[in-house]
């Protein structure tokens, strides 16, 4: 990376796709809406493909009356009127699937306006998560999981599994799972693993990958090929992402914090006693407060936490 202060280079020669920077940099430009459209086409499924879109506002509107809207990482229409939303998730969070839910929810809502609302002519919406080794994980003890990356949520007929209409679709990518090296991958999907998760280490482009979207992935991800604005941008929201680990780092080495640090661990659906469950919650408190101070947002500190964003904004 280029320092844009004095010009030194780094090792690093392309970003980091899970991190919010690097993803922000990379599919978050519109120059590359074609690395963008190849993405998505490898994630959906077969019925359904992007040929072009458009890229749509990130802010939604508050989920009640006086809240604060919440920021997407990216959003974008298809051709024929879809939604995709796509998220990075690299930690922790209290009821994940559920907020993954409730945003693809409220943009379903927000698409009666564009279609129409008396007949509920509304665009389906894909809510698309790509999962770093810090997020979540599901349970996938069966063996059928075990080299299957991508699930998908819907709605659908229980003993048939008849999907009556296209609606809201939570879509992850279950990166945190994909501990396969470039020779042992066997598929397209298993190739596309593997570049989202390592392109960041790589010092060039392997000559498994030498296809024509991958070459147009790894251009995109090139640090030295961003022009100035995006460069700069890029360093900004670097540091700031790294000011967050710091502090989410530094309140690890808290004795207060003890139970939020086992708590990412070992995962809160196991359970903690009494005394780890109140070390868990004041933990996070203690997080959230020190990321107020730096004066990060409200939504990064809930995102960050687990805390909602009403429990953020009562500290």
């Amino acid at each position: 990376m280029v320092d844009s202060f004095t010009g030194r280079m780094s090792v690093q020669r392309y970003v980091d796709i899970l991190s919010d920077a690097g993803f922000k940099a990379v599919f978050g430009d519109q120059r590359n809406k074609d690395v963008l459209i190849d993405l998505l086409n490898f994630i959906l499924p077969e019925n359904r493909k992007v040929r072009d879109l458009s890229y749509s506002s990130t802010e939604i509107p508050g989920f009640s009356l006086g809240s604060k809207a919440v920021r997407l990482d990216l959003r974008c229409t298809g051709d024929d009127g879809a939604v995709f939303i796509v998220e990075v998730q690299c930690y922790r969070q209290s009821h994940f699937f559920r907020r993954c839910v409730e945003y693809a929810a409220k943009v379903y809502d927000s698409g009666s306006a564009r279609g129409d609302g008396h007949r509920y002519d509304i665009p389906p919406v894909f809510f698309i998560c790509l999962l770093g080794d810090g997020a979540d994980r599901f349970d996938r003890n069966d063996p059928s999981w075990d080299d299957r990356f991508i699930s998908e949520y819907t709605f659908r007929e229980k003993i048939s599994h008849d999907v009556p209409d296209d609606t809201i679709f939570c879509i992850f990518v279950e990166l945190n799972r994909f501990r396969k090296e470039l020779g042992d991958c066997r598929t397209f999907v298993e190739q596309w693993c593997y570049a989202l998760k390592r392109v960041g280490t790589l010092d060039s482009l392997p000559e498994e990958l030498r296809t024509d979207v991958f070459e147009r992935l790894f251009r995109a991800c090139e640090i030295a090929k961003f022009d100035r604005d995006t460069k700069l941008i890029y360093e900004k929201d670097m540091i700031t992402e790294r000011d967050y680990q710091n502090i989410i780092d530094t309140a690890a080495e808290d004795g207060r914090a003890e139970g939020f640090a086992e708590g990412l661990a070992e995962g809160e659906a196991k359970g903690r006693s009494e005394g780890k469950a109140e070390g868990l919650a004041e933990g996070k408190v203690l997080i959230a407060k020190a990321m107020i101070e730096e004066g990060i947002d409200t939504n990064t500190i809930a995102k960050v936490t687990g805390l909602s964003c009403e429990e953020v904004k009562s500290l």
